[in-house]
């Protein structure tokens, strides 16, 4: 959610505000029942969808089944990026998250939550810094009946 929003400006990528990020949308509002579940989040400046989805540990399987799924329909391999965040995750966000989900702890696992993303701030930033120089190919929607 954090990398996603700074990804697309909805929060400043030069400097960490927790404020910034505890009025974000979708931030901490998550439900287990919607793991698994794409969240739209905006267009990038290059044009790019940008979606969300909480995986807990389960990155390297969506990554493949997102992969697997372009190359099915015929999309280029470029024109989807994954972008697993679970390495970005410190063990005092991992303890936050328990905290507020698990025990109930909203307030103190928060705090952790919070601190744990100032931590690695740098590192989502880079993050993100990567994710805008990649080549994107854009192609037409694929239209799905549901």
């Amino acid at each position: 959610m954090v990398a996603a929003s700074l990804h697309l400006g909805y929060i400043n990528i030069d400097e960490y505000n927790k404020n910034d990020i505890l009025r974000l949308q979708l931030f901490n509002k998550i439900r287990d029942n919607e793991l698994g579940k794409l969240f739209y989040l905006g267009i990038d400046n290059e044009g790019r969808e940008v979606h969300v989805i909480g995986s807990r540990k389960s990155g390297k399987i969506l990554e493949k089944t997102f992969k697997g799924i372009v190359e099915i329909y015929g999309f280029p391999k470029e024109s989807v990026f994954f972008i697993d965040l679970n390495d970005c995750y410190s063990n005092l966000t991992l303890l936050g998250i328990l905290m507020v989900r698990r025990l109930g702890l909203v307030e103190v696992g928060m705090r952790l939550v919070l601190r744990g993303i100032g931590n690695n701030f740098c590192k989502l930033k880079e993050t993100v810094q990567k994710v805008r120089l990649c080549r994107f190919v854009k192609r037409d929607k694929l239209e799905v009946n549901r």
